[in-house]
């Protein structure tokens, strides 16, 4: 093939790419309007909630829980309410799509393309994109900075990946591997810019917080997790419902051909092996190896929540995609190359609408979560009853905010039921409603219902109940009671 063969091909690839991710962007932008599910009742909500109020409580902005970074890109989309979030969140899903991309073109692999549809026919990255959570930046940013690698762009490269810390916790651990890369190809000047966000987050800190070392002192994750602990192979039998059953089998086939070549020293010579083996490959296994830790030994208020997967998509794309031209080129024939990866594209792209527990169902995944549905009932039944705003509100449940429109973060409207594990209940003014519900009210602000009924001090005015599954109603229901501080 002749340089100029070679540069129109390249054209008519990212041609198709475009068109593609447009088209795909489109649909995710139109489902956002659509779906009334927000991925999660809590986190989701609580996120856009330090975006969403931000402007009005500055501090917002260095919140170590609600992750700086983050709240600075997002709290300008979060001005126009939860969607404005859900679109930002497109946006953010779209760009690690060409990102990963990139990455695929730049390591040369037949079809690049396809790794674009392979991040969006992820079913969780795809429902995660209608959230107000963070693990959708944290994956732009990795994958960014790869791309930046792989492109010839080192020092960029290394600067991006210093902010990941500031999108989620877990971007002090793969700043590692940058480390080791640079070391690697012997790039030590750039070495310093692995610093770079956490110099400039430090100075910021400084001068509003007056705390120059407010980045590690103000960190919100107990070592020893009050959640308690769980199952070493937890995150990877989770697998499946991160990728599904088609995606995963060619992601193994990529990871297999990636050992294979570690063992092969012609391929270790190859100029980007150190890149695709430290920043995919490696950040892939040190994610999952350091949640698997984490929930394992009960640290850093790990939860063992799956979700947290959904960072290493676009790099799982890319795999998968290696995975694929490893199967196809087992084939002689390019006539029968094409007919593999179309098949294979065929069942990537059917098998989230299969109906199976790994695949997208819509009343699980596309409307409001019944927690959320009460909520919303009590919210009305309170802006019927009392006007909204009238009254002090306590609450810990995040979508009470969004249903009722309030502030989460005055704490004249909005006071607290519970600070550093004390109760805070009898220091509500009398006229407070405490909306309590048998989940973040019970766990979160450690506030048993025994505590309001054997309170004379407050009265039962509303409540509901609703099963938290609704294809087992005979489950564990979700419930919020309305109570009034009477005296």
């Amino acid at each position: 093939m002749t340089l100029l063969e070679a540069r129109s091909d390249s054209a008519i690839t990212d041609r198709r790419a475009r068109w593609l991710l447009a088209g795909l962007l489109l649909l995710s932008v139109v489902v956002a309007f659509v779906t009334t599910s927000t991925y999660d009742s809590g986190d989701s909500i609580k996120h856009y909630l330090f975006a969403r109020y931000a402007p009005q409580h500055p501090l917002n902005y260095l919140d170590s829980w609600a992750k700086p970074l983050f709240t600075i890109l997002a709290s300008g989309p979060a001005q126009a309410g939860f969607m404005g979030m859900k679109l930002f969140q497109c946006g953010v899903v779209a760009l690690s799509a060409w990102s990963a991309y990139v990455v695929a073109r730049a390591l040369r692999l037949p079809a690049p393309e396809l790794v674009i549809l392979f991040a969006y026919a992820a079913p969780d990255y795809f429902l995660i994109q209608f959230s107000g959570l963070t693990e959708p930046l944290f994956g732009l940013v990795l994958v960014g900075a790869v791309a930046l690698a792989l492109t010839n762009r080192p020092g960029w490269s290394a600067a991006l990946i210093s902010w990941l810390p500031f999108v989620r916790s877990e971007g002090f651990i793969l700043i590692g591997l940058w480390v080791v890369y640079l070391a690697w190809r012997q790039q030590w000047r750039y070495l310093p810019l692995l610093v770079l966000g956490y110099v400039l987050f430090s100075a910021v800190g400084a001068l509003a917080l007056g705390e120059a070392g407010w980045v590690f002192s103000r960190n919100p994750y107990a070592t020893i997790s009050w959640y308690g602990h769980g199952n070493w192979p937890h995150f990877v039998f989770s697998l499946p419902g991160l990728l599904g059953w088609v995606l995963l089998p060619l992601a193994l086939t990529g990871g297999v051909r990636m050992l294979r070549d570690c063992l092969r020293p012609e391929r270790r010579q190859r100029p980007l092996f150190s890149a695709e083996l430290l920043l995919i490959y490696g950040s892939i296994t040190v994610f999952i190896a350091a949640h698997t830790v984490f929930w394992a030994l009960g640290l850093f208020n790990s939860f063992g929540l799956t979700r947290v997967l959904t960072v290493t998509t676009p790099l799982f794309a890319v795999v998968a995609l290696n995975g694929l031209a490893w199967l196809t080129a087992g084939a002689r024939l390019p006539a029968t190359q094409r007919r593999v990866r179309r098949a294979v594209v065929a069942a990537v792209v059917l098998f989230p609408f299969l109906g199976t527990r790994q695949g997208f169902r819509w009343q699980r995944d596309f409307t409001r979560l019944p927690d959320q549905e009460v909520a919303e009932n009590a919210a009305a039944w309170l802006r019927k009853t009392y006007g909204l705003g009238t009254r002090p509100l306590a609450y810990e449940f995040p979508y009470v905010a969004l249903a009722t429109q309030h502030d989460f973060f005055d704490p004249q409207a909005r006071p607290v039921l519970n600070i550093r594990n004390v109760s805070q209940v009898a220091m509500l003014p009398v006229g407070t409603l405490v909306v309590w519900d048998n989940w973040y009210a019970r766990a979160e602000a450690n506030v048993p219902l025994s505590q309001l009924q054997s309170d004379a001090r407050f009265r039962e005015r509303w409540t509901e109940a609703r099963p938290r599954n609704r294809s087992r109603p005979e489950g564990d229901s979700t419930r919020i009671i309305v109570f009034e501080r009477v005296r």
